[in-house]
C-alpha cells in the first residue's frame, strides 16, 4: 500500500511539472477596467483595478485568469479576440444573495509591446437570479473596455 502511495504520488508531481513546463511562458497582468461604457453614465465612469496571470500555449494562443475582486473570468485569447467565463458579485451592497454567470467575447488591440486594449460584450442575462424567468435578469449585458499590462 505505501509504494502505491509513493508512486501515485510520483505520478502527480509528474505530471504538474510537466505541465508547467510545457506551459511556455506565464506571465502577471494589471489592467484598468471600464465596465458599462455604452451605459446611462457620461463618459467612461469609475475604472476598476484587475490582476490576473496570463499563460502562452500555443503560437498566438493565450489562456488566462483575471480577477478585480468583484468578478473571476477564466479566458482564452487569439491575435483576433477573446471568449470569456466566469463569476461577478450582484453588487448589492449588504445583502449576500451570491453571483451569477458571465460570458463575454470580445476583441483586443496590441498597442505596443506588452499593452493591450480590449473591448468585451458582457453576456450577464443567462441565469434566473430574480426567480422571474429567462431573460428577465436584474443584470443587464454591457460593454466593458480594458487598459492591460502583461509585464
Amino acid at each position: 500500500m505505501k509504494i502505491k502511495k509513493i508512486s501515485t504520488l510520483l505520478i502527480v508531481k509528474g505530471i504538474l511539472l510537466i505541465s508547467f513546463i510545457h506551459a511556455g511562458s506565464i506571465s502577471p497582468t494589471l489592467g484598468l477596467r471600464f465596465n458599462d461604457i455604452a451605459g446611462p453614465t457620461e463618459g467612461l465612469g469609475t475604472p476598476t483595478q484587475c490582476i490576473g496571470l496570463k499563460l502562452g500555449v500555443g503560437e498566438g494562443v493565450y489562456s488566462g485568469i483575471e480577477t478585480d475582486g468583484a468578478d473571476f473570468r477564466l479566458y482564452v485569447s487569439q491575435s483576433f479576440g477573446t471568449f470569456s467565463m466566469g463569476i461577478a458579485d450582484d453588487g448589492v451592497d449588504g445583502v449576500d444573495d451570491g453571483t451569477f454567470p458571465q460570458f463575454a467575447i470580445g476583441g483586443s488591440y496590441n498597442v505596443v509591446d506588452h499593452f493591450n486594449v480590449s473591448l468585451d460584450y458582457m453576456i450577464n442575462r443567462l441565469s434566473d437570479a430574480d426567480g422571474v424567468g429567462a431573460n428577465t435578469d436584474p443584470h443587464p449585458d454591457q460593454l466593458r473596455l480594458s487598459l492591460n499590462i502583461a509585464f
